[in-house]
């Protein structure tokens, strides 16, 4: 869903843990900025003050950074606001090509209402389904035990002080228990949700995605569906490629854009890894073609995972199971 800045006041609203700061552009160009407390009562404020300054429905804009915003999201998506999620790399650009020199919590919120009032054509936020939410949470947590057992592992593998070496292992044997119950309860919910079940069988049968991988694909990109084309996805997911050429002198050798989930984009370089490992797998003959025209292996694979989401997009938006001529999408 798309939204245009010309008949809504804009408020840019520049978040942090405690607090956010808002900048109030009506469309006369007069201004007005406020901070609040970043909870339910700051909120209420912030409604208080909207309709202070004649603003009832307005057209918000926060960055995509972070878990801060959340809450603010959904409460003025509930207020019946028209809501964007901006894209901070695009906010950068725009920052950029303002001549900004002065950055502060105000002053992002004032660039952010510039931005909305700028731009044309902007992407409204609309909140995930519930099973996807409580996907999301479980596959984020799923990580960040991974992440901890792994850095315990570390840590035990360089210890020789025999009580730290207990304790280290007291909290490997905590955190596997920890994960074997996170990985029940992803099951379980799986289970519990039919169109999770399918979306899961169709992204399992393309060649390198497994379970924890569509699980991930699932809960890091849950509005798939409201994608247009499987570029988007495959941008939002940050793996389309980024060049910088100028005349004979600037020649940079291009690379990933890495915007969006990091993790998304670990999973699907583990599932390129195993799609490109037997030769009668479908995305095989793509890899070696990139090997034959001399791309290094990692620009190969980088491409293999573009492939991957792109294809993702396709089966998800088509309801049908992969298929070969899917990998030409």
């Amino acid at each position: 869903m798309t939204a245009s800045s010309a008949s809504l006041p804009v408020a840019g609203i520049d978040v942090s843990k405690r607090r956010f700061d808002v900048c109030l552009l009506q469309r006369d160009g007069t201004k007005a900025a406020a901070s609040f407390d970043n909870h339910d009562q700051g909120f209420a404020q912030l409604d208080g003050w909207l309709k202070a300054h004649h603003a009832d429905k307005i057209l918000a804009g926060l960055e995509a950074t972070g878990p801060y915003g959340v809450s603010l999201l959904w409460h003025l998506h509930a207020q019946g606001q028209s809501v964007c999620q901006l894209n901070p790399r695009h906010l950068k650009h725009y920052a950029r090509s303002q001549g900004r020199r002065v950055k502060t919590d105000r002053t992002d919120a004032a660039l952010i209402a510039s931005y909305l009032k700028n731009t044309e054509r902007l992407h409204l936020w609309q909140p995930p389904a519930q099973a996807l939410i409580e996907l999301q949470a479980l596959v984020r947590r799923r990580q960040e035990l991974m992440a901890a057992l792994q850095a315990e592992r570390s840590r035990l593998d360089s210890c020789r002080n025999a009580l730290v070496h207990a304790s280290l292992q007291r909290q490997i044997a905590h955190l596997k228990e920890e994960l074997a119950q996170i990985d029940q309860a992803l099951d379980t919910h799986v289970l519990e949700h039919r169109e999770l079940q399918k979306d899961m069988r169709l992204l399992q049968s393309i060649d390198g995605i497994g379970q924890k991988v569509a699980q991930t694909i699932l809960a890091e990109v849950p509005a798939i569906n409201a994608f247009s084309r499987a570029r988007d996805v495959a941008a939002f997911a940050g793996l389309t490629p980024t060049l910088a050429q100028s005349g004979t002198s600037v020649r940079r050798r291009g690379r990933m854009s890495k915007e969006g989930s990091a993790l998304l984009r670990k999973m699907l370089y583990m599932a390129a890894l195993q799609a490109v490992k037997r030769p009668h797998n479908a995305f095989h003959p793509m890899y070696e073609g990139f090997l034959l025209r001399g791309k290094a292996k990692m620009c190969a694979i980088g491409a293999i995972m573009h492939k991957l989401i792109r294809v993702a997009f396709g089966v998800l938006k088509h309801q049908k199971p992969f298929v070969l001529n899917f990998a030409k999408i």
